[in-house]
């Protein structure tokens, strides 16, 4: 922010017209206007003669106190990314803690420590520990709708109390509150990844317009299957065909098995196959299931931390980075297929399970 700016701001704070601060400065409207336009900068009798008349230091003048903020907080982002992307949500949460404390009116931390406080439900802390945590989510993320203007920062306010309200095994679940929350969100067709595929329409701007509608199929994929493979169904069948229709939707989309990102999701929904196989005593498939899991855990767990693009032509412009991937545990996602194996539900495969040549 330049000068010009922080003069115009504390002008205004102070509810003054140009030519009311010319006045006092004993300058001319021209200069003031000047100064506020960034055209020309004040000499260093005028810069000392603000800030005594603002009451505000030289430091804040320049707003040196607000690119101060700005690097410390790039740094407790960049901590903030590496822990999301080690699973460590403890120290997240105590990061976002502290602060909250330092910037209790920053919604940009408050949002922060608001989803830290809704991870701790997933990484098997006590009960009570869990409502309490959620109860104090929901009171930052009511205090964020009810003061912040920020619409990204809204939004996530909105996602994470339908998530809580809507969560079936703590005490404030609650189906009305998470509908009026979810109301309040945007419909699909009129959210900003949607509407920034028409907004790129130039020959300049084509390479972002196909960057974001590779990534919108992805997420639009996503989505979708999620639906398939977490639905409630009737029977272990309907299950089977769910978890099967969604593995050929990402076939088709990424046709070149280079999934990135995706190997999680494609390893979810083997192990989705496998427990619905394992009831029906299928042992052939339960095997090749847990297998498959495995196999794109390993792919997953060994993406290269750097940017890379898919290669499937309908999702070539979209990238991922593991770097920026996050969690909400420490253990490998190969760890994790190996814990689910161990369920007393794979005992009749246990013998015939190979998982040292997956």
């Amino acid at each position: 922010m330049n000068i010009g700016i922080k003069i115009k701001e504390f002008r205004r704070q102070r509810d003054l017209t140009q030519e009311q601060l010319a006045e006092y400065l004993n300058v001319s409207v021209s200069a003031v206007s000047q100064w506020e336009s960034g055209k020309t900068v004040p000499d260093v009798s005028t810069l000392l003669a603000l800030a005594n008349f603002f009451d505000v230091t030289l430091d804040e003048l320049f707003d040196r106190a607000s690119k101060d903020k700005e690097r410390e907080m790039e740094k407790y982002y960049s901590l903030d990314r590496e822990y999301a992307n080690q699973g460590e949500v403890k120290n997240s949460l105590s990061l976002w803690r502290e602060v909250t404390q330092k910037y209790p009116g920053d919604f940009n931390c408050l949002i922060k420590l608001a989803y830290s406080l809704e991870a701790t439900l997933y990484i098997g802390e006590e009960l009570e520990e869990i409502e309490r945590n959620a109860k104090e989510s929901i009171a930052i993320c009511e205090r964020i709708l009810r003061d912040c203007t920020e619409s990204d920062t809204r939004n996530s306010a909105l996602q994470i109390l339908v998530h809580l309200y809507s969560h079936e095994d703590l005490s404030i679940a609650n189906e009305d509150a998470a509908v009026k929350y979810a109301m309040m969100a945007g419909s699909l067709f009129a959210c900003r990844e949607k509407l920034l595929e028409f907004a790129y329409f130039t020959e300049e701007s084509k390479d972002k317009q196909k960057g974001i509608k590779h990534l919108n199929m992805l997420n639009y994929m996503d989505l979708l299957t999620m639906n398939l493979y977490y639905g409630k169904y009737e029977s272990e069948e309907e299950k089977i065909r769910a978890c099967n229709a969604a593995l050929t939707l990402w076939s088709t989309l990424i046709y070149d098995a280079n999934y990135q990102f995706f190997h999680c999701r494609i390893q979810k929904i083997y192990m989705c196959l496998a427990r619905s196989y394992a009831k029906l005593q299928k042992q052939a498939e339960t095997i090749e299931a847990l297998k498959k899991a495995l196999y794109h855990a390993k792919c997953y767990d060994n993406l290269p931390k750097e940017i890379m693009h898919y290669t499937s032509v309908f999702v070539s412009s979209a990238t991922s980075d593991a770097s920026g991937f996050s969690k909400n545990y420490t253990f490998t996602s190969e760890d994790d297929v190996i814990e689910f194996s161990k369920n007393k539900a794979f005992d009749f495969v246990r013998d015939s399970l190979d998982f040292d040549n997956a």
